[in-house]
């Protein structure tokens, strides 16, 4: 587990570094050739239209058909799935054992230790409410149905997704027109981020 998070954190840093030498060679540009990176920029500010190619996926898939065509199997199958599910979490889970197995240091064990202790309860109440859903299938599909329709409501995200997909160009106007204050302002933090990078590596 250790290995793991070493290599988790190198990975972070060596994406820092690049991202920090790209940052270095844009700042740099920007200070030295800021009308070669306003030409740029005018060929990269482009707009793509993805909606209708993602239209595909923002489909509604009616599965309710069949788990109400056939309540008593489909409660049983809920009942059976959540009862193995909690007689596993409450006999066989054992947090302290499986952090002892994964190896995980002291600094992070009370981390961890959160972190499957809260996916434990989480899995339990999931267990009460699979048991819970298939009694109503079993008992009354027709009820558990009506709560369905009820909370199935729609909820319209696109004006929020509107607002977000707008062209602002006051920042490349601010940094057009000030091309050796953005760009030095961007070369001492990429040098920073470079610096930070590279001695975690010490």
């Amino acid at each position: 587990m250790n290995a793991i998070v070493d290599i988790c954190l190198d990975t972070t840093a060596i994406l820092t570094i690049v991202c920090g030498a790209a940052g270095l060679i844009f700042s740099l540009s920007l200070i030295f050739f800021p009308e070669r990176m306003r030409a740029i920029d005018a060929f990269l500010s482009r707009t793509y239209h993805l909606k209708e190619r993602l239209a595909y996926f923002d489909q509604t898939i009616r599965n309710e058909l069949f788990i109400y065509r056939h309540p008593i199997g489909c409660g049983c199958c809920f009942i059976i799935g959540s009862v193995v599910t909690l007689i596993f979490l409450f006999t066989q889970m054992d947090v302290v054992r499986l952090l002892g197995v994964l190896q995980i240091q002291d600094t992070q064990r009370l981390l961890w230790e959160m972190v499957l202790e809260g996916l434990v309860i989480a899995g339990k109440l999931a267990g009460a409410i699979g048991v819970v859903i298939g009694l109503f299938l079993i008992i009354a599909p027709g009820r558990l149905q009506r709560i369905e329709n009820r909370l199935n409501s729609w909820v319209a995200t696109q004006p929020l997704v509107d607002r977000l997909d707008v062209f602002n160009h006051v920042v490349n106007v601010f940094s057009f027109r000030h091309p050796i204050l953005i760009g030095s302002i961007g070369v001492l933090l990429s040098i920073v981020l470079i610096a930070l990078s590279i001695s975690s590596f010490f």
